[in-house]
């Protein structure tokens, strides 16, 4: 007789950094139970990250309504399956009232790395980070990379004001690459809204060819890109963590959020924080309108970003 296939429910953030977060801990249970029905609840930033999952069943994605009644919709959409397994990485109630046979309820404290809590949580390696790729994203990817240029992604967005690097900075760090190595090319990443924004300002005078623009480009056709570059540099944020579950060399920039938590995962990746250490930040009333990024200098950026390059040449 055919077996029953499993049935595995993650419920997941809305957050893109956090549900990549969490991709080592979901990877993990995908690998033990390969023939296994996925249902994922997630919130529509998040949810393209997860399109590339094999047997996927069902994808929920919730907005946020009022009163949280998100979670009544959620749960008329989950109640009548028993599931085999429920992973919960919002500790919800709604995994406390579903027919299950196992249940992890994931909680997050402020304190430890964030992939140091899933570890101690579930008892085994969550750090490999994994964002699945298809095989259309990496060919799209190989007929368009020049093998013969250095590609150095750059982020200059992110969801918190306080937290961005001007693009100005940016522009200023290309510029000293661009001076240093004759042959390099710049992938700039973000929504549209973000090219909106900064687009302009990073490009000024830089010739065009050296450019490549990906603003509002898919996360996962993002990511694919990221697996042929030499690094990333960019601010905290999702698409940091994106570029690390994409196995690339990271320089993240922190200033008022805490790198001790939310710092690029693995010995490789550099963290460049603001003179000022997060409890000093802590300490102010953060105005939401203005960056607090301003004394991290394009050369410190510079100097770990040609480290990094040279690094992969030698």
């Amino acid at each position: 007789c055919n077996e029953i296939p499993v049935k595995i429910l993650f419920i997941c953030s809305n957050l893109i950094g956090d549900t990549i977060l969490s991709s080592g801990a979901i990877n993990h249970f995908i690998n033990q139970n390969k023939e296994a029905k996925l249902t994922f609840v997630v919130g529509p930033t998040a949810a393209p990250l997860l399109k590339n999952y094999k047997n996927i069943e069902n994808i929920i994605i919730f907005k946020k309504r009022k009163l949280n009644l998100h979670w009544l919709d959620i749960f008329k959409r989950t109640y009548s399956t028993k599931w085999d397994i429920i992973v919960d990485f919002r500790s919800s109630a709604l995994s406390l009232l579903l027919k299950n046979n196992k249940k992890y309820i994931f909680k997050k404290l402020h304190s430890v790395h964030h992939i140091e809590q899933l570890n101690l949580f579930f008892g085994f390696e969550c750090s490999n980070l994994f964002i699945p790729t298809s095989d259309d994203e990496a060919n799209k990817v190989i007929n368009h990379l020049d093998n013969s240029f250095k590609h150095v992604v750059v982020f200059p967005g992110g969801n918190w004001t306080p937290k961005l690097w001007s693009a100005e900075n940016y522009n200023e760090t290309m510029k000293l690459l661009i001076n240093k190595y004759d042959k390099i090319k710049f992938i700039l990443v973000g929504s549209l809204k973000e090219k909106s924004k900064f687009y302009n300002l990073l490009i000024k005078d830089i010739k065009e060819e050296l450019i490549i623009d990906l603003f509002g480009y898919n996360l996962t056709l993002t990511s694919a890109y990221m697996k042929k570059s030499d690094v990333f540099i960019g601010n905290d944020s999702g698409l940091m963590h994106l570029a690390v579950a994409s196995k690339l060399r990271v320089i993240s920039l922190f200033g008022p959020t805490n790198d001790a938590v939310y710092g690029p995962n693995g010995d490789k990746n550099i963290v460049i924080r603001t003179k000022e250490n997060y409890d000093y930040f802590k300490s102010l009333k953060i105005n939401e309108n203005k960056s607090y990024m301003s004394s991290i200098k394009p050369e410190t950026v510079f100097k770990n970003c040609e480290k990094i390059i040279n690094d992969n040449f030698n």
